[in-house]
Formats: C-alpha cells, structure tokens, sequence
C-alpha cells in the first residue's frame, strides 16, 4: 500500500476522531485515550497537532473566514478546517497542495454540497499565512468564486421571524411526553398552548417558569399524574434549528441589519443561547419582553426601531399569514415564509443575496 493511501486513511480516520471529540465536548486526547484500539500513527499525530495549535488555528479560521465565526461553521467544516490547520503547521514536509487537496475532499465528501468550496478558499488563505507565498493549488480543487459585483438591497433591513421558519419544534416530542405521562395523546401541548394562556406568556403576564408551573398543575389536577414532571416535559421541549435560513440571515447581515422579532415567552434569549444563534442578528425582539406581540403595530415599530429604519423600508419574513398581511397593512414589504429556497429567491429579488 502506497504512503499516499496510508495517509489518505488517516486522515480520514483523524477527521472522525476530531468530529467525535467535538461532539462530546471533549479534547483530541481525550478520545485517543478511550479507543480500545490505538488509532495509526499519523491520524493520532494530527488528532494531537489540533489539540496543541488549537489556539493559533481558530484565531486564523475567525480572521479569514469572512461573515463567519468558528461557532458557526458546520462541526464537520470546522472538523476538517482544523485539521488541515494542523497538517499544514505541524508537517512541513508534506506539500501544501496535497493537505488541501485532501481536506478538501474529505469535507466534500462528507459535509455539505458547499462544503468543498468553503474549506478550499479557506484553507488556502490559512496556508499562505502560516507557510508564506502563493498557494500552488491541485488543479481538481475548485476555485473560489470571483469577487460578485456590489448589491443594490431595495430595503434598509431585515426583520424575521422564530418559529416555523428557523426554529421547529420537534413533533414527535409532545406525543411521546403523553404516552410517559400516561395521558391522552395530545395533552401535553393542548394545555401549554391553550389560547389566553399562550396570550399571557407572549405578552410577557405569565413569566417561563409560571408557564411551566400551571401546565404541570393543570395536568396533574386533570390525569392525576406529577405536577413537576409535566411541567419539566413543558420546560425541556425539543427542537430543530434550520441551519441554512441562519446562514442566509448572517449573509444578509453583510448588507442589510437584521432583528428577530418573535412572539416568544421570556425565556427567548436563553432559547438561543442554548441553540448557538444569539449572536445571528443585530436585534432580538421578544414579545413578552416588550409587552406586544404580532400582529400589533408596536411589536413591528420595535423591531424596526431597533434597526433605525423605516416599517416602510423593511422585509418582513414570517410563517403566519395574518402577521404578514399586518405588516403589509403598515406598508412593510412582507413575505409568507413556505421553505428556504423560496425566502432565498425573495432576498436574491430584493438585492439582500447574490444568485
């Protein structure tokens, strides 16, 4: 077997090691050590290079990934970002070309569609820094797109909504809580969604924990089960964070400001600290801490304040069709969000995105 194959392997077996260790929160070492067999030689090697220039490889990653953070990447991208890093610190001996060729071809072979592309322009701006000159990069890599003529955006911000259109609620929780609860299915969400319960928490009446609090009670008084673990079931729902509308806000942040506006409870920000994203927007504007919920006027003049911008001069993005005909009715532009290929092609149309 040729070096080059051994090495390839390798690689690829380091790649996994750093996307396992990042998912358990753990160091590079630390997953080395809990193999029952030893990784070979040269994965353990690059698994050990990111743990020791782990400092000095995110700080090149945040200067040259531009509308990027490292937090934000893709785990795999960063995984594999990192570790070409390392490979091109930590062993001069291997050509500069063959590393990104490589890792190249390993995040496209297992990330996103974009993925290649991505980790190619980046990983090339890391090799000139830190191995000096021109970058003589393998022909089948693909280049990096040339430089997009300036946008001409036909609003002066963005105010987008939470709930249906980056956060999803995961739809198999509220059934499987019922069937531990022992109580008829669809309880759990029914009472927590009940309308002027909901209507309090939005308008800031009934505080996160009070939500929780008479969910459990009212469960309780009415199944007989544990007041507390009903109200944790409410407290600990799950769901899904739709990654592509967050990278298409943080582009559009690159011309336009952008606030969330969400009818929310006050447990808002900490929702998206704990999904990673508080730092997507210029603005959060959460309806219970303001008092005001869509469709009001005053919860879309907030938000709008917030940007220093005019209703008038902004796109409104939301997955209910009465509050995208109120922000019409106050003269926003407003669109009914269906998928993110759609509200892709709206922001392409309004000079927010290039094609």
């Amino acid at each position: 077997m040729s070096l080059a194959t051994v090495r390839r392997a390798a690689r690829e077996r380091a790649l996994g090691l750093l996307y396992e260790a990042e998912s358990k929160a753990a160091t590079g070492a630390e997953v080395l050590a809990a193999l029952p067999v030893p990784a070979d030689e040269y994965a353990t090697a690059l698994v050990q290079a990111v743990d020791e220039h782990r400092e000095v490889i995110d700080g090149l990653l945040e200067r040259f990934a531009q509308g990027w953070t490292v937090s934000r990447m893709p785990a795999l991208d960063r995984a594999a970002l990192r570790m070409g890093s390392a490979e091109l610190i930590a062993r001069p001996d291997v050509p500069t070309g063959v590393v990104l060729a490589e890792t190249v071809e390993l995040a496209s072979r297992f990330s996103t569609d974009a993925s290649g592309r991505f980790v190619n322009g980046l990983l090339a701006r890391i090799a000139e820094e830190v191995r000096g000159g021109p970058v003589d990069v393998d022909a089948s890599i693909p280049e990096l797109e040339p430089e997009a003529p300036p946008l001409a955006p036909q609003v002066d911000g963005l105010i987008i909504d939470l709930d249906g259109v980056i956060r999803h609620w995961d739809p198999a929780y509220g059934p499987e809580v019922d069937a531990r609860l022992g109580i008829p299915a669809g309880t759990l969400t029914a009472v927590a969604l009940e309308h002027d319960r909901l209507a309090r928490v939005v308008d800031g009446r009934l505080p996160f924990e009070g939500w929780c609090e008479e969910i459990g009670a009212e469960i309780a008084a009415r199944h007989g089960v544990d007041a507390s673990a009903a109200a944790d079931a409410w407290a600990t729902s799950t769901w899904q964070i739709d990654l592509a509308v967050v990278d298409l806000v943080e582009a559009v942040r690159e011309v336009v400001p952008v606030a969330l506006l969400s009818n929310a409870s006050t447990h808002l920000l900490i929702d998206l600290e704990l999904c990673g994203i508080s730092g997507s927007f210029d603005a959060v504007v959460s309806s219970a801490d303001i008092r005001a919920a869509k469709p009001a006027e005053a919860a879309f003049q907030t938000a709008a304040d917030r940007l220093g911008v005019r209703l008038d001069r902004v796109l409104f993005v939301d997955d209910t069709s009465s509050n995208v005909e109120a922000a019409r009715a106050l003269g926003m532009r407003a669109e009914l969000f269906t998928d993110v290929e759609e509200l892709r092609a709206q922001l392409v149309e309004l000079q927010l995105l290039h094609p």
